[in-house]
């Protein structure tokens, strides 16, 4: 899991650059119109909540909880203008996690899940507070027990699996349209829809944690986020 969260961050930095040349906006005459922003960053906290993997029945017992955590950011460029919106492209990706109370030989028991996307972003009203977005996301989760210990990175994967999904939602950008104001605080809704399909142990380390079939790992993951633009 550590060897592809690496490989994935190169993934966003390849893609951004391979965005960078567009720097114009096509007006509705075909013409080049300037930019007001050549760039669209963000970086947000989440919260994730994802039924399925509440559902899944471990055979140690115990569950995942209802609600997790994560990090993630986001590099949008203007593409075209249109009348009443702008289409912005990009790339954003996260990572999060989701804790458990299913017992274990290690201290904890996580569900981590990373993704990296191609996304797009329909800029909408005369100030453009409000952009719907949707795009299409590699997941990559994993279930592993954890050694919690400050001294220890220890950890043992009991299940790896991943899948292409799209996603959708919406974002706000709270104080846009202000002179002077192209950064601020935004909020944002995802909902992702991969399908990872039967949950079970790969490995064992001293007992079986999930079993032979823990359940169908196929429900929407809805997200919350909490960012800064600039």
């Amino acid at each position: 899991m550590n060897a592809t969260l690496h490989n994935l961050r190169y993934g966003i930095l390849i893609l951004a650059a391979s965005l960078m040349p567009i720097d114009t906006v096509v007006a509705d005459d075909g013409t080049d119109a300037p930019l007001a922003d050549r760039m669209r960053g963000e970086i947000w906290l989440a919260v994730s909540v994802w039924p399925g993997l509440g559902d899944l029945e471990p055979a140690a017992g115990g569950s995942f909880r209802d609600v997790g955590y994560g990090l993630g950011g986001s590099v949008h460029w203007p593409l075209k203008s249109v009348q009443g919106a702008d289409v912005w492209l990009g790339v954003e990706g996260a990572v999060m996690a989701t804790d458990s109370n299913i017992p274990v030989l290690l201290d904890e028991l996580l569900a981590r899940d990373a993704y990296l996307a191609a996304s797009i972003k329909l800029r909408l009203g005369e100030a453009r507070k409000v952009a719907l977005d949707a795009g299409l996301a590699y997941h990559l989760l994993d279930i592993a027990q954890l050694d919690t210990n400050y001294y220890s990175l220890a950890e043992f994967q009991s299940w790896e699996e991943s899948a292409v999904s799209p996603f959708l939602g919406m974002t706000w950008d709270l104080g846009a349209g202000k002179p002077g104001r192209n950064s601020g605080m935004t909020l944002a809704a995802r909902a992702h829809f991969p399908d990872f399909g039967t949950v079970r142990d790969e490995d064992v380390l001293a007992w079986a944690v999930l079993g032979r079939d823990a359940g169908e790992l196929d429900d929407p993951m809805f997200v919350l986020q909490v960012g800064y633009r600039w």
